[in-house]
């Protein structure tokens, strides 16, 4: 094994789909999951895992993954989110390693966290802004490091994959036209690439975006830095929000009438 390849980008960002990604190459060793929930690791790595002063037993933990890594590849890839805040300790520690950086926008970030996490509008803007903080020292102070925003790999796989392929050429290959299961906002199942924030974003209504907007609007510099502009929401995102909650409804009352339709059959059929 020659390099330690690191994915840093937060939760929620598409980290999956480029590690998917970065693993169709055929000299690539992905852990069969992120290095924190290996159940040798998930107590240490877990416990206060967003907490960049908490200590972790770098040592223990590049032994662990040793485990489980496939030392005749070239490359030992692994994508925690949390790695994201504490990129300077994996360096001093994982040599050689080089670093692929991503960020997703805010507003589709602040989605997941809303809905997979439970935060609350304002709490997912303020962490989104640290990610995007972090990541933008990431990308300019890791010695070997490549970056580039969620967008530009959904919009362009195939230039994405080339930049990746220039920057680590003993990867030799990526397939950017693969379909790939990763968890999206409206499934599991295996799709090409595709850019889903659009649709995240109607699921925003508009105080959450006020809220996210007010929070982002005292960082220009960071969103400036990467490219993402503030949002404010008008008469085409309520339509679209309003839209997609009757949608969303509608499925319900499908699936709840569906379900009386079978229990209806089962008590019949008993009957019967």
């Amino acid at each position: 094994m020659s390099r330690y390849l690191f994915i840093l980008c937060p939760n929620y960002s598409g980290s999956t789909l480029l590690w998917r990604l970065v693993s169709t190459s055929p000299h690539v060793s992905a852990l069969p999951a992120e290095g924190q929930f290996l159940p040798e690791l998930r107590e240490i790595m877990r416990t206060k895992p967003w907490d960049a002063d908490h200590p972790l037993p770098w040592d223990h933990i590049r032994q662990v993954w040793h485990r489980y890594w496939d030392p005749s590849k070239r490359f030992a890839l692994e994508k925690s989110p949390p790695n994201l805040i504490r990129a300077p300790q994996i360096e001093s520690h994982f040599s050689p390693a080089s670093f692929i950086v991503m960020v997703r926008d805010p507003y589709a970030h602040c989605e997941g966290l809303m809905r997979r996490n439970g935060a609350d509008a304002r709490t997912a803007a303020e962490f989104s802004l640290d990610c995007l903080r972090a990541q933008r020292d990431n990308a300019s102070r890791l010695d070997n490091a490549i970056s580039f925003t969620y967008e530009q790999l959904c919009d362009d796989p195939r230039g994405t994959a080339q930049r990746i392929l220039e920057f680590l050429p003993d990867l030799e290959t990526l397939d950017w036209q693969a379909q790939f299961k990763v968890h999206a906002i409206d499934g599991n199942a295996a799709r090409t690439i595709h850019n889903y924030n659009a649709v995240k974003l109607r699921e925003l209504g508009n105080q959450h975006v006020r809220v996210i907007t007010e929070v982002l609007s005292q960082a220009p510099d960071v969103l400036s830095y990467w490219g993402y502009k503030l949002y404010e929401p008008d008469l085409r995102h309520r339509l679209g929000h309003l839209s997609n909650n009757v949608r969303k409804r509608m499925v319900r009352l499908r699936q709840s009438g569906g379900a009386l339709w079978r229990r209806h059959v089962r008590r019949n059929s008993r009957k019967a």
